[in-house]
């Protein structure tokens, strides 16, 4: 191997990790905020009964850990209804197939909320195959340039589908989860 050969190597691979690297202040950043819009929008479909004081809803913070961001406090809540404690946990954003996702948990099970792509109907994942050395092929589905992320209800497995998260649908899940 020649050093020409080499350094063509070096040149090659350097391009292709300077053009895939994620800031992950800004990852975490962005998950925060959907996560605060999220907890926002639960208020505004709980307001009539947080008012009249027939459900309770109050915050707190949990510690998450994940992989290359690192450690951080995130937002949780809990909705008591009578004796039913609902709790709202944050999982994370470094995650497959979601950029973000909270699960709705009761005495009855869990239900998982989801940020997604505001054009997907359920999950999608693709992979590329291609050769060391060789240049990757290209994608034939462009990405946009500009995602719009939404919260969505996820179905259980193995058939995920997303559904829009909005009152009525919020408030059947609340009773899904509670015996309701």
């Amino acid at each position: 191997m020649t050093k020409d050969k080499f350094e063509e190597f070096i040149s090659k691979q350097k391009k292709k990790s300077s053009s895939i690297e994620i800031d992950w202040d800004i990852q975490r950043s962005e998950w925060l905020q959907h996560l605060d819009l999220f907890y926002e929008s639960i208020e505004l479909f709980l307001k009539p009964y947080t008012e009249n004081k027939t459900i309770e809803l109050s915050f707190g913070t949990k510690k998450i850990i994940e992989e290359y961001i690192g450690e951080y406090e995130a937002k949780t809540a809990q909705i008591t209804i009578g004796i039913n404690r609902i709790k709202l946990d944050p999982i994370g954003t470094n995650l497959i197939g979601a950029k973000g996702r909270v699960d709705l948990i009761g005495p009855n099970g869990k239900i998982k909320f989801v940020l997604v792509n505001e054009s997907a109907s359920a999950p999608k994942i693709s992979g590329r195959v291609w050769i060391q050395g060789e240049e990757p092929p290209t994608n034939e589905e462009e990405q946009p340039k500009v995602i719009s992320w939404v919260w969505r209800i996820a179905t259980p497995p193995p058939k995920i589908k997303y559904f829009p998260l909005e009152k009525e649908s919020f408030l059947d899940a609340l009773m899904e989860v509670s015996n309701g």
